[in-house]
């Protein structure tokens, strides 16, 4: 028996195997293997020796695959911190068999730890001459890289007794080492030692959590924010125009993951036209280049935002630092959340965790693609769950014109948070400004839309058509210093705004009532406007004018902007 049961690169420490890591290009990238060389990290000594000897390291580890032509990895090491790391060559190290697909000779194939182990057990003071080990059993090459590699497991012991390189057990450890034995020949057996592929999935995901005992399941993590458990996973916040309904968002957000990070979530905004394909992804057809570089069109998965944000969750679950995930999907309503949704509706169903109580069958593609993006086989995806560090937060605007209604099944399956009309008005009081060229009068913004609020009530249109109090954007109403608003972007943004909503949605049967300040001018939204102008407030009804409380105001004591 002859073999050499390691490529001769470096020792398998755990700063080895993270310098082995970094020389990787995007794992996601669709790459061919002889494609590869141009983007490994480094210099050209660096693609140079990689070609050579490290891809074979890296082969034999387990962690690359090259059962095909395509770039292949376990991406999941890539998300792993220096503690999982170090058990990831623990789990390599016990499960290792030689020969192998990388590993070239006739002989028959070994789980060399567990042999050793076994003639260590047996031996009359449980411990072997490693050197008369491997010159008995393998015979090749690179004995002080197997010696070392061996040094990883917590069971054996070196010692150099004599001259002599000795590995033994406890007495302590000996119906652990025998119990580790059979676990490993058992749940980790060598069926087609020359099958690439099989000896690649080998160190799949949900074998390294096997192998530890460890649930591979990571929809059920703990959060490092504190905060994180404070909030709801699945949130509507819904109200009026103008409450502050993104602005609270934006608000939570940063409490929930962070000022100034980008990185941990996305914004969407439905619209009638919005579909799955959009919001969870689907094939999509994508320029690239043929062997002889001539321009091609293929296809490939895109993934929408609910999968990418999905994905770097369940990466982050990895890393054992869980951390929250938010997608933020603004006018929730404008779309038909049935068919956006699709069977993801189902994972919306949380439980105590926070994780979907019932996965669903994820298609061909989306496994394929989460394999590509997480490592391990697609079939370990068939079923997904949403983890509970995945956050779900929406607006809701019902006063919108054509919303899609949502049932009640989606309903239930969300936490509400209602934004009343005067929640949220603390910093725009006692803010003012004038309005009227002919007829001057300071009004405050906040008294001027409670006065039309109070008026529409008595029309009988509905809370939800009324304004907010940022229905004018909180830039303009709330001014940097002082309580003056700046006059000209209040007038341009008041007739843009707010005289247009009320003339074409709100009060649109009431235009008449409600503009009653400009007499037959009340028919057009130009003449309105041309009126505001003029008179200010005074386009409206007497009732509105007198509850909004302007003062008269003299010319020259006019802040123009």
């Amino acid at each position: 028996m002859s073999f050499t049961p390691f490529a001769r690169y470096r020792n398998f420490t755990l700063e080895n195997f993270k310098a082995l890591l970094e020389v990787y290009p995007d794992a996601a990238k669709n790459y061919l293997w002889n494609d590869l060389i141009k983007d490994i990290k480094g210099t050209e000594d660096d693609k140079k020796v990689y070609k050579k000897t490290a891809y074979q390291q890296a082969c034999q580890l387990g962690f690359e695959d090259r059962s095909s032509n395509e770039f292949k990895v376990h991406n999941y090491l890539f998300t792993f911190e220096d503690e999982n790391l170090e058990k990831y060559l623990e789990f390599w190290m016990k499960t290792y068999y030689a020969p192998n697909p990388y590993v070239q000779s006739d002989d028959a194939p070994m789980l060399i730890y567990c042999e050793l182990v076994k003639e260590i057990i047996s031996s009359e003071n449980h411990m072997v001459d490693y050197n008369d080990f491997f010159n008995r059993r393998i015979g090749g090459k690179s004995s002080d890289i197997l010696l070392n590699a061996l040094q990883i497991s917590n069971l054996l012991e070196y010692k150099h007794i004599e001259g002599k390189n000795v590995l033994l057990i406890d007495e302590s450890n000996l119906q652990n080492a025998r119990e580790e034995v059979e676990f490993i020949e058992k749940e980790f057996p060598i069926v087609d030692h020359k099958n690439k592929k099989e000896f690649f999935e080998r160190y799949s995901y949900s074998n390294f959590c096997k192998f530890f005992g460890i649930s591979s399941d990571l929809t059920k993590l703990t959060s490092t924010s504190k905060k994180a458990t404070d909030f709801p996973r699945n949130h509507i916040i819904f109200g009026a125009p103008g409450t502050g309904k993104s602005w609270t968002i934006n608000k939570d957000l940063k409490d929930l993951i962070g000022d100034d990070n980008d990185a941990d979530y996305e914004r969407v905004t439905f619209h009638p036209d919005y579909s799955y394909a959009n919001f969870v992804g689907t094939y999509k057809p994508v320029p690239d280049h043929d062997e002889n570089g001539k321009e091609i069109i293929t296809y490939d998965y895109i993934p929408g935002p609910f999968m990418r944000i999905y994905v770097k969750a369940m990466e982050n679950a990895r890393s054992g630092n869980a951390r929250p995930f938010l997608l933020v999907i603004e006018e929730i309503n404008r779309a038909n959340v049935a068919a956006v949704f699709g069977d993801v509706f189902q994972l919306l169903d949380r439980d105590e965790y926070g994780v979907s109580i019932y996965p669903i069958e994820a298609s061909e593609d989306i496994k394929n693609y989460l394999a590509k993006k997480l490592g391990g086989a697609p079939e370990d995806y068939a079923k997904i769950k949403i983890p509970n560090n995945m956050y779900i937060w929406a607006t809701m605007n019902s006063a919108d014109q054509g919303v899609f209604p949502m049932d009640t099944a989606f309903k239930r399956r969300w936490d509400f948070t209602y934004l009343g009309i005067d929640d949220s008005d603390t910093d725009i009081r006692n803010k003012t400004v004038v309005l009227g060229s002919k007829i001057r009068k300071r009004v405050e913004w906040n008294e001027l839309r409670k006065a039309i609020n109070s008026f529409m009530a008595k029309l009988k249109i509905n809370e939800d058509k009324q304004l907010g109090p940022y229905f004018i954007a909180r830039s303009i109403v709330v001014p940097e210093s002082g309580n003056e608003i700046d006059r000209n972007k209040f007038i341009d943004t008041f007739k843009n705004k707010v005289i247009m909503y009320l003339f074409e949605d709100a009060a649109k049967q009431k235009r008449e009532t409600l503009f009653a300040g400009c007499g037959e001018k009340n028919k057009r939204y130009s003449k309105i406007c041309e009126v505001f102008d003029e008179i200010g407030i005074g386009i409206f009804n007497e009732e509105i004018q007198t509850a909004a409380a302007a003062v008269d105001v003299e010319p020259e004591t006019v802040q123009e902007a």
